[in-house]
């Protein structure tokens, strides 16, 4: 039990700490509007494409994985956008949150929580299953994002601006790329591989940098009811519903705790610069990044003690 709560609090805590610099760098001026802009274009444009491609082209895909636990997630996460879809533009009035609701909600930050939280929770063993999952809901995270940002954002939508938004968006074109060399097993020389594993490294650093020059909190005030439900529903709510069916299907023990991974893990760090370029609420995409992230570290150690304490994590 110690184990699982000491991960969350060295997990969340360098998270908030990155954060917290970005967010007294603004306040005491070391960083302006213009900068915080470019270097948000930076980390759309090339660092978060370069840390996709590699991660993606660089897995590891064991075919032997369980197909039941990979389908369910690939299902799911898809099934989650879709009442996504059907659900916020009724209950969320302002335009301008729907897309970004949307995507807080339904797109998790299992890119840096999967993998590690399933070796802590399983050390040893074979986490294929968390390596592949990455593989499959990654271009489903990135392309049903694209789709509720520019649907719900500013000015007329035409299915060709959906595709557009699609097939032009850097995070895609990244993940795509990395595929085609994994499946194609492409390996680049050290001098073009080492440069683009480095500039991909600044990727999540410098994202969550960012992210701090972005809080408000007088803001976080004023939408402080459809934040909270928002947290609520991307760290406690979708969990329950997904892992209850999981439980039903007969997922258990490491196959269990990559689900456990992807459907608890905070909204992911990406959706922010994705709303500052396709369009909604920027300082509430960055809010919802921010709170899910500091209440994670909770309820991911309740989840992971409440199913050991059923039998269903061995």
């Amino acid at each position: 039990m110690w184990t699982d709560l000491l991960f969350s609090v060295n997990t969340i805590v360098p998270i908030i700490l990155i954060i917290s610099v970005g967010y007294i760098a603004r306040i005491i001026g070391l960083i302006g509007a213009e900068g915080i802009k470019q270097g948000n274009r930076l980390v759309f444009y090339i660092f978060l494409p370069l840390l996709l491609f590699y991660n993606t082209k660089d897995a590891q895909i064991d075919l032997s994985a369980d197909l039941t636990t990979i389908i369910y997630a690939v299902v799911t996460v898809t099934l989650g956008f879709v009442i996504l879809f059907l659900l916020v533009p009724r209950m969320v009035k302002d335009r301008n949150f729907v897309g970004v609701v949307i995507q807080g909600i339904g797109r998790a930050n299992y890119a840096i929580f999967g993998i590690p939280l399933v070796m802590l929770i399983y050390p040893g063993s074979d986490i294929s299953v968390a390596a592949v999952i990455v593989i499959c809901v990654i271009p489903i995270f990135n392309v049903l994002s694209t789709v509720a940002l520019i649907l719900y954002g500013e000015g007329k939508t035409s299915v060709w601006k959906i595709v557009k938004g699609i097939l032009t968006n850097p995070l895609i074109i990244g993940t795509l790329l990395g595929l085609a060399f994994l499946l194609l097993n492409i390996t680049l020389p050290p001098i073009l591989d080492t440069p683009i594993q480095q500039l991909g490294s600044i990727a999540t650093p410098f994202a969550l940098f960012l992210l701090g020059t972005n809080i408000d909190f007088s803001k976080a005030r004023t939408n402080l009811r459809l934040l909270t439900g928002t947290v609520i529903a991307r760290l406690v709510l979708l969990p329950l519903v997904f892992l209850a069916g999981a439980i039903a299907i007969g997922i258990r023990d490491v196959n269990l705790a990559a689900l456990i991974a992807l459907y608890a893990s905070p909204t992911a760090v990406s959706s922010f610069p994705m709303a500052q370029h396709l369009g909604g609420d920027v300082d509430f995409a960055a809010q919802q990044v921010i709170f899910t992230t500091a209440f994670s570290g909770i309820t991911i150690f309740l989840f992971l003690f409440a199913l050991k304490s059923m039998g269903f994590l061995a």
